[in-house]
């Protein structure tokens, strides 16, 4: 069956289009973004997030897939494209029966989410990534490529998880928080640190 529905992906990202396609589900109308996908023809250009009320105006029925990372841009986007935001959830994920997913997320190829994970709404996950059970994922937080997010962690809205980071059992991340890349985690972060390292500890800027 050819998917017939259209869907415009907000930020020119190749991992979503992969997403979208392994769905079946959307057709992709195009990429909303100050740049085009690696200028290549094969997806339109739409424009930028402020033709969007034209664009909808003609295309009520277009969807949106929010495929930024930045955790601010999300929270702002969501509510610019509300009504028209879609959850993607790959079918190469791992999702038990027993989560709960919010509204507007993006759960990539590969991850894994255990019993009693609630991922709040416009969270993005992304490939290889695991949360495992009981974990509290904020709304619009992104966790990057391979993270593991270990059992009973509670993580703020708004935060990022970097590639490959840890988190230890029962660690709480606060709102705004910044984890680098492979940071491993042990202790509690407050609200907007930013914290790096093994084990992490936090960057003063």
């Amino acid at each position: 069956m050819v998917a017939t529905q259209a869907i415009a992906i907000v930020s020119a990202e190749w991992d979503v289009v992969d997403l979208i396609e392994s769905t079946g589900v959307y057709r992709i109308h195009g990429v909303l973004d100050p740049a085009p996908i690696d200028s290549t023809p094969e997806i339109m250009h739409l424009g930028t997030d402020a033709v969007w009320p034209h664009l909808s105006g003609g295309m009520p029925d277009l969807r949106i897939a929010l495929a930024i990372d930045d955790p601010r841009a999300r929270s702002k986007l969501y509510t610019h494209y509300l009504g028209a935001i879609v959850t993607l959830i790959s079918p190469d994920a791992h999702v038990s029966r027993h989560a709960h997913i919010g509204h507007g997320a993006i759960v990539q190829r590969g991850v894994t989410i255990m019993p009693h994970v609630r991922l709040g709404r416009a969270c993005k996950v992304n490939v290889n990534a695991t949360l495992h059970h009981h974990a509290d994922v904020g709304e619009f937080s992104t966790i990057a490529p391979g993270a593991q997010v270990l059992g009973n962690v509670t993580i703020g809205s708004g935060v990022y998880v970097g590639a490959g980071a840890i988190i230890r059992q029962r660690c709480r991340v606060g709102d705004g928080a910044f984890l680098g890349a492979g940071a491993v985690l042990v202790r509690d972060v407050p609200a907007g640190a930013v914290v790096v390292g093994v084990p992490a500890s936090r960057r003063l800027l």
